[in-house]
């Protein structure tokens, strides 16, 4: 941490367009003392420190310079924990303001603003999409961009601040431009479903080619908007002629057969899936999957199958012991199946 109080007063003198003699004349000294803090050649009186932060309208230990990463990890906790209070707020704008003021290509500051903006009810969510449109120019594959977007301008994300309209005039360019980025795509036909926009969709995904991982993104997708359209047996049957070795697709189908309450297809693609996949992060994914739809079904002893597998491959694939958090909820899962088939006898 950076101990120059002085550095902090001039910036924050600079920002309130207060000279050093008003500065002075407020707290009873001379001009010459301020001069002689800002450039570091003394340091205020303690005495002093209550009535500077007051006047300034921040803490006292916002008056000690930090790190920048250190500010901007404040930040992060702050967004964490739903803590934005007006005081926070002010003082993720101060440091964001200087990010940008320095760098406003900054695609990390950006970001933070977007949230900022979100967390903090009543602000500008205008100003918080402007500066999404800008960091999309500049970073168009960086998915969080558009996940921020869409809860800025998208009319049924997490807070529902704008029109999917909005949100489909700005990204749907970027979509075509860019066929890699598979969840804009997942966020783009969501909202243009909403929309009741299912031709405008259908035309959306044909134009495009998906290549490598993302090659059956176009069929789940397609059943997506039959389902919207009410067609359900359509949408079964596009999502069931993904080819069984495709892991993503299987993933992406079995997620969908799930939501329709076709809860044997769906443990068939999820394990469709993990049999495909070699990525041992990927594979965890889906015995999560199936461990869920276990315990939802009542089929205990397979649930409890699945979470002794995840709990294993923890331990001997990422080194984890028995006291890591990661761990200790698979075998808090198992406990609980092992006492509800005790119960059941």
């Amino acid at each position: 941490m950076n101990m120059n109080v002085g550095s902090v007063i001039k910036r924050l003198r600079t920002e309130h367009s207060v000279t050093q003699e008003e500065l002075a004349g407020h707290l009873g000294i001379s001009y010459q003392a301020v001069s002689k803090w800002e450039t570091g050649a003394t340091m205020p009186d303690i005495t002093l420190l209550p009535e500077l932060a007051a006047f300034f309208g921040v803490r006292i230990d916002e008056l000690f310079s930090v790190d920048r990463e250190d500010e901007l990890e404040r930040i992060d906790t702050m967004l964490q924990r739903e803590t934005m209070t007006d005081r926070n707020y002010a003082y993720a704008k101060r440091v964001l303001d200087g990010i940008l003021q320095e760098n406003p290509k900054d695609i990390g500051a950006i970001k933070r603003y977007a949230r900022v903006y979100l967390e903090k009810t009543n602000t500008d969510l205008l100003a918080a999409g402007r500066m999404l449109e800008t960091a999309m120019e500049l970073s168009p594959l960086d998915e969080e961009i558009y996940f921020l977007y869409r809860s800025v301008r998208g009319g049924n994300g997490y807070k529902q601040h704008s029109d999917n309209d909005w949100f489909i005039r700005v990204c749907e360019p970027y979509a075509r431009k860019y066929p890699q980025n598979r969840h804009l795509y997942f966020m783009l036909i969501e909202a243009m479903t909403d929309k009741k926009y299912f031709d405008r969709a259908e035309e959306l995904l044909n134009a495009v080619r998906f290549e490598g991982e993302n090659r059956y993104m176009k069929e789940v997708l397609l059943g997506d908007i039959a389902l919207a359209r009410g067609e359900e047996e359509k949408a079964r049957e596009i999502w069931s002629s993904i080819p069984g070795d495709d892991w993503l697709g299987q993933q992406e189908a079995g997620e969908r057969f799930n939501r329709i309450n076709e809860y044997e297809k769906a443990i068939e693609c999820f394990k469709n899936a993990y049999d495909a996949q070699t990525e041992e992060p990927r594979k965890l994914d889906m015995i999560y999957s199936l461990a869920f739809l276990y315990k939802k079904l009542g089929r205990c002893a397979e649930a409890k199958e699945a979470w002794e597998l995840i709990a294993d491959t923890l331990i001997s694939g990422y080194g984890m012991t028995e006291e890591d958090n990661d761990v200790k909820w698979p075998r808090r899962e198992i406990a609980r199946l092992d006492q509800l088939m005790n119960a059941q006898g």
